[in-house]
């Protein structure tokens, strides 16, 4: 079926402004422990059919903003696909977040579930389409905030508090699903199934707005839903556009939409009305939600600072280890041009020690990565310690006493323990 069919003209007089994605929610109910433990499991189902059907969205989207940039509306193909996909989202996200104990049905239809979410697409302003991505970055920034605070480190705290006490307190319920509706608003705006801004994070007003079904509390807001079949054919463009049918309801609606107060329990609302302690939590996944992002902020720009220095720590050593690297391979072959002068040997063994010296002073002064510090300390070690054989070489006076030191330094296993230190610094670097 699709979402865009003809209606009479009483219900497009009454949609004067454009309608923004409606959510409805039923109370907080009774939740079965077990389900509550392992519901993280239960949803990677879900979860894998839903980034599936994400890809295709994403696709689908792309070619419905060419088609809406021309025409002025997304085509029905995509914006039947798009609400599906909306549907679906809509349930696993309110399983997930503990907003329902029902589990959700794998379909792209709107389904007799406990959270259920309508649209009305419409026409679109080619401008805000064609501006849309920067049009949503002040809505998405809230969202992503809102999604830090309410969807991380708080969700842990749900799910405890429904595994010990077996259902979501109100306050607690109420505040998830403003924030569960405001995200889902922005992703019907950035699908373009809505036109509407996306607004309203802290819950409906007491009064309907101009937007509101006029129909009683409990009825389905008048121009949403799924028609039972697509037009006239004989309209131009999709047929008359007015409105968009009605969504099949619950009945009386006892939850969010009751007039007085919030209710627990009953079925799916579509007004958001928030009590004040509501409206403070969700005030408090702001806040949450700006920390956690400054903490993540921090973490990045320190990784990336990480990487960024250890890659100038190894071309900086790479390039420091150069006159000690030269002088080491090539000391076998200076010795022998000494001819067995005392003399000429000591002296090249000053000139070792000295290039060492020099080699283990830079890589003190090298500004490393945390992670390689100890391996740098470590190489700045066997180079100093090696440095300090060849200065008591250099400083033999006569055969006897540079042989004796040769002995007992044991020259190869220094010059073998710098290349081993040097190979850990690499490595520590690269990782």
């Amino acid at each position: 079926m699709s979402a865009y069919y003809a209606t009479g003209g009483q219900a497009a007089a009454a949609q004067s402004t454009p309608a923004p994605v409606l959510v409805a929610f039923a109370g907080p109910a009774p939740q079965s422990r077990l389900t509550v433990a392992f519901r993280i499991f239960m949803v990677i189902p879900q979860l894998v059919v839903l980034w599936l059907l994400g890809i295709a969205a994403f696709v689908i989207a792309v070619i419905g903003w060419f088609g809406a940039l021309f025409t002025g509306r997304l085509p029905v193909f995509a914006a039947d696909f798009l609400t599906g996909y909306l549907h679906w989202l809509t349930r696993v996200y309110a399983y997930g977040l503990l907003l329902t104990d029902v589990y959700p049905p794998f379909s792209l239809a709107d389904a007799d579930y406990p959270v259920r979410v309508a649209v009305m697409p419409g026409e679109l302003n080619r401008l805000a389409v064609l501006f849309r991505i920067f049009l949503l970055i002040p809505c998405q920034i809230v969202a992503t905030v809102l999604e830090y605070g309410a969807f991380t480190v708080f969700q842990l705290v749900s799910w405890l508090i429904v595994l010990v006490k077996g259902q979501m307190p109100d306050t607690i319920h109420q505040a998830l699903a403003a924030a569960l509706r405001y995200y889902l608003r922005v992703l019907g705006f950035a699908l373009m199934l809505t036109s509407a801004y996306p607004a309203e994070l802290f819950g409906d007003p007491q009064a309907p707005g101009p937007w509101s079904p006029t129909s009683p509390y409990g009825q389905a807001p008048q121009g949403y839903g799924m028609p039972p079949e697509y037009g006239d054919p004989q309209a131009p463009g999709y047929g008359a556009q007015p409105a968009y049918g009605a969504q099949p309801a619950y009945g009386v609606q006892p939850g969010y939409a009751q007039p007085g107060g919030y209710v627990a329990g009953g079925e799916p609302a579509w007004r958001l009305i928030l009590s004040a302690a509501a409206r403070k939590l969700v005030v408090g996944f702001l806040v949450l939600g700006v920390l956690l992002g400054i903490v993540a902020g921090v973490i990045d720009a320190v990784t990336v600072g990480n990487s960024v220095s250890a890659l100038t720590a190894a071309e900086e050593v790479s390039t420091d280890v150069q006159p000690t690297r030269t002088i080491l391979d090539n000391y076998s072959t200076s010795v022998q041009a000494c001819h067995g002068q005392l003399s000429c040997v000591t002296a090249l063994d000053r000139r070792v020690a000295s290039t060492l010296t020099t080699f283990a002073g830079q890589l003190r002064a090298l500004q490393m990565p945390s992670h390689a510090v100890a391996a740098n300390a470590a190489l700045a070690t066997a180079v100093s310690n090696t440095a300090s054989v060849f200065a008591r070489l250099g400083a033999a006076t006569t055969a006897s006493q540079y042989i004796s030191e040769a002995q007992a330094a044991n020259l190869q296993q220094s010059v073998d323990g710098i290349n081993t230190a040097y190979t850990n610094l690499g490595t520590a670097l690269s990782s």
